[in-house]
């Protein structure tokens, strides 16, 4: 079927035109043809976004017009050499001249039979094509002559195209998409492999630009795989590991720097930035060992763990770090936080950790060995009381030096002590000592008398804290002009160094054990956890409960547990108006998921009977903790209403608190939830970390806060109720401290329980304040967790439970020990 006469006069003559020539080259068996079929204009796939496009080629035909057509196939198709073209279509334009005298001549050969010509390749002669869209009822497939085609750009190709225009832009997750999809379609097509390679450069080192190094390094890594003489790679590389790995250098991580150099190694061993390294390394090991020469034995045992943690294989240093630490076997710890300061005094969890071990106590327990003088780490040689508690009479142990070696423990120190206590400028001040002592008399050298002004439930707790040198200063070093004055001890440890980060402790006794005693602050629990599991500290004093239990399972380290479990709450300061509203404490406590958080977030397990929701300020088991006390529910929507209803009761403001807490992995894992939980009930909650020994000195000298996050062990409820739920219970008076109390009932409790002479009265007491504490709230208790100390196995000596830290140490031994890296995989 041929166009009709009338269609084509209609055309105009450019058209006309084109027509001609397009019936030149494309020609398929009765079909009817339009202009409008291969047109330029005709309508294209959505080119805006390439990845959600359906594959098509671009066909350019000699005229300069563009086709898109479905892919042709074969792919790519043979290549069409033009001198060849010409010359096959001159021998056929021979072949077919006719002679003027004719083709058969006799005697001749003819034209027509002078050799065979090759038989034609189909595909480079023509191909098909199906074009994407016509018009209605108008024909999509055709046949093309190779010869009339200019170029065809294959949908494999448009997409590596875009590829490129994508690296330009920097989106490099889609220029990674357009190469999967060109493999997809054939993982052999030309120059795939190559713009894959381009990608992963230039993603690599932008990422390095960017300052994530580890991403960097990981894709140049794999392009040096890929193609390992890829122009300019090996030297970006090496950049980038040596900004690492001095990075790690700056920063004291050495393990982790050298790692870095043996991935470095691992692929450029003769790079000059290798042999730069190791030098650099080599330099600062040497120069610890250069500041150590010719000081003393610990100086010179530092100098060598510090080469060695730097450079674990250098020549010579080993023998002699342990002949060292044979003389001076030294362990360290690393703790949440350090006292500070660090004195005769108990104001932080880390002060009662280490007063043990720089002080003895004038009793090492309240117990009847104790009172005879029968325990060994104690000033007492016995204690009497007469006149139903309102005397004792206090005869000091001989022979107990003071570590500055003027003279011995007497009775006059133990009167200073006491007495400093009742002192409200004293920072060994106790306000319920003060108003307890009614006098101290010293009737000679080891005999004291101390008389109180009614009898107390019991004396004991008194004089477990430190004692300080009565020739000391208030913070326990020596009375003198010297800028670095000693701390004057008598425990089995003196202070020899105390900063904001390390408290570093020596043993008075030279014979065996441990002569030395080094804590360090981490910043964060993950960075305590790397350094035990690296071999910089030999112990660890908290592990993150989710951590325990996988802890516990790694070679070379061993995990204990405390034996009382650590209350979590928050505390309250009823100073502030809006937390005396009882509905604005009853809507915060409503808001928090406890068992949620608990089992979600921080023991990442189901609770159990040592991990469990706290409903009171008491541990669950104890003596008070009421019986069938109602859990603390969690209740968001009611937890809205009573935030309304107080908003209304304080005027209708915007109700903004602010929560300090410290950096305990178990604060820092909820804190935000909390904020959101309370952001959610229709109040805001600003967070402010705080070092945990700061934290619990001011809130126990009465600083005025607003939220506190605490976490503390509760070892004699009768005794501990006060400070547990008012931080300042024993602050000076003058600081309002017993006027943050947020429950008057709780007050009137807790100063009921302070005149209680009996001990059954007591008791009861105690179980009422933590039955009505649930629905007063002077606190908002959290969970009670049983907390864990992890240790590596070359000490010997810690117990799998222990009530602190130290305990026995006494008996502790230690091994040298250098961590080595590990040997590469093969």
């Amino acid at each position: 079927m041929m166009p009709d006469r009338t269609r084509l006069a209609s055309l105009r003559p450019h058209e006309r035109l084109r027509l001609a020539a397009l019936l030149g080259v494309l020609a398929v068996a009765a079909v009817s043809l339009t202009p409008a079929a291969l047109a330029q204009d005709d309508p294209a796939p959505d080119q805006t976004d390439i990845l959600r496009a359906n594959p098509y080629d671009r066909i350019t035909l000699v005229d300069a017009t563009v086709v898109l057509v479905d892919p042709v196939s074969p792919r790519p198709l043979p290549v069409v050499d033009p001198v060849k073209e010409r010359e096959k279509q001159r021998r056929r334009r021979d072949r077919t001249e006719l002679l003027l005298e004719g083709n058969i001549i006799p005697g001749k050969e003819t034209k027509l039979d002078n050799g065979e010509e090759e038989p034609p390749d189909p595909a480079l002669e023509k191909i098909r094509i199906h074009t994407l869209k016509a018009g209605e009822g108008e024909v999509r497939d055709f046949e093309v002559k190779r010869s009339d085609i200019k170029k065809v750009d294959y949908f494999e190709d448009i997409l590596l195209a875009e590829s490129e225009r994508y690296v330009l832009a920097h989106d490099f997750p889609r220029a990674f998409e357009c190469c999967l999809w060109v493999r997809s379609r054939d993982p052999r097509w030309p120059g795939l492999e190559d713009h894959v390679n381009q990608v992963l450069y230039a993603e690599g080192s932008r990422a390095l630009i960017d300052g994530d190094a580890e991403r960097g390094q990981r894709l140049l890594r794999e392009l040096l795989v890929r193609k390992p003489d890829y122009p300019g790679l090996l030297d970006v590389l090496g950049d980038a590991y040596a900004k690492r790995i001095n990075r790690a250098i700056e920063l004291g991580m050495y393990m982790k720097g050298r790692r870095i150099l043996g991935e470095l190694e691992s692929f450029a061993h003769e790079a000059t930035v290798v042999k730069d390294m190791r030098r650099r390394f080599l330099g600062r090991a040497n120069e610890a060992i250069r500041a150590g020469e010719g000081k003393d034995e610990i100086s010179q045992l530092d100098a060598s763990t510090e080469a060695l943690r730097i450079w674990p294989s250098l020549d010579g240093v080993e023998p002699r770090y342990k002949d060292l630490f044979a003389k001076q076997p030294t362990l360290e710890v690393a703790v949440t936080d350090v006292p500070d300061p660090l004195g005769p005094f108990i104001h932080s969890p880390a002060d009662a950790r280490s007063s043990r071990l720089l002080y003895l106590p004038l009793l090492e327990a309240d117990d009847e060995p104790a009172r005879q003088g029968k325990r060994q780490r104690q000033l007492a040689a016995s204690i009497e009381t007469t006149d139903l508690g309102r005397r004792m009479l206090i005869k000091v142990k001989p022979g107990v030096p003071w570590s500055d070696g003027t003279r011995s423990v007497s009775a006059v120190d133990l009167a200073r002590d006491l007495t400093d206590r009742t002192d409200p400028n004293s920072p060994r001040y106790i306000a319920r000592w003060g108003e307890l002592l009614d006098r101290v008399e010293a009737t000679d050298e080891l005999r004291l008398e101390v008389r109180l002004n009614r009898p107390p439930l019991r004396s004991g707790p008194w004089f477990l804290g430190p004692v300080a040198a009565a020739h000391a200063g208030v913070d326990g070093r020596e009375a003198s002009s010297n800028p670095n004055r000693p701390w004057v001890c008598d425990g089995m440890y003196l202070a020899a160094r105390a900063a904001a980060d390390r408290v570093e402790l020596r043993a008075r006794n030279p014979r065996g054990g441990i002569r030395r005693i080094i804590e360090i602050r981490q910043n964060g629990p993950a960075a305590g956890l790397a350094a035990l599991r690296r071999g910089d500290v030999s112990l660890l004093e908290h592990v993150p409960p989710d951590q325990a239990p996988s802890l516990s399972r790694e070679p070379g380290i061993k995990v204990g547990a405390y034996a009382r479990p650590t209350i979590h709450m928050i505390a309250i300061d009823g100073r502030n108006p809006k937390l005396r509203s009882r509905a604005l404490r009853r809507g915060i406590s409503y808001a928090i998921d406890r068992k949620g958080l608990l089992e979600d977030f921080i023991l990442k397990h189901p609770i159990d009977d040592q991990n469990r929701p706290a409903d009171g300020p008491f541990p669950a088991g104890s003596y008070a903790d009421a019986p069938k006390v109602k859990p603390l529910d969690y209740h968001p929507m009611l937890a809205k209403m009573l935030v309304a209803a107080a908003r209304r009761e304080l005027g209708g403001d915007l109700i903004r608190l602010k929560l300090e807490y410290p950096p305990r992995a178990e604060a820092r894992t909820v804190v935000i939830r909390l904020a959101k939980a309370c952001q959610d009930a229709g109040f805001s909650l600003d967070l402010v970390e705080v070092p945990e020994s700061r934290l619990e000195s001011e809130l126990r000298a009465g600083r005025r806060f607003e939220l506190a996050y605490r976490a503390l062990q509760v070892e004699e409820p009768v005794t501990d109720a006060g400070p547990l739920i008012i931080p300042g219970y024993d602050a000076p008076s003058q600081t309002d401290a017993i006027g943050s109390a947020a429950s008057p009932r709780i007050l009137q409790l807790l100063l009921a329980l302070e005149r209680t002479v009996d001990w059954p009265s007591a008791r009861g007491l105690a179980t009422q304040i933590d039955r009505e504490s649930r629905d007063e709230l002077p606190v908002i208790p959290l969970w009670q967790i049983q907390d864990h100390y992890a240790w590596r196995d070359r000490l010997t000596g810690p117990s799998l439970t222990a009530d602190r830290l130290y305990d026995g140490i006494e008996n502790w031994q230690i091994a040298p020990w250098i961590a080595r890296d590990p040997e590469p995989a093969k």
